[in-house]
């Protein structure tokens, strides 16, 4: 299950980055954080940085309906 989601996430951003960026991606995560990198903390500060609870939420909706997810 772990290594499918990782081959998930790794073709994910390839398909949205390609293969350069996404590799330039992966190495400022890994650069930036060695020893511990917290995804939670991270999105709270990076991921929706600047948003409303209502663009976060109307974002999530968008994304559900656009990708038909029930």
């Amino acid at each position: 299950m772990e290594n499918e989601l990782v081959r998930k996430g790794i073709k994910c951003l390839i398909e949205n980055l390609g293969y350069s960026d996404a590799n330039e991606f992966l190495y400022q995560v890994v650069k930036n954080n060695i020893e511990y990198f917290d995804y939670t903390e991270w999105q709270r500060e990076h991921l929706f940085e600047g948003m409303t609870d209502e663009e976060i939420l109307n974002g999530a909706i968008d994304y559900a309906k656009k990708n038909h997810l029930n």
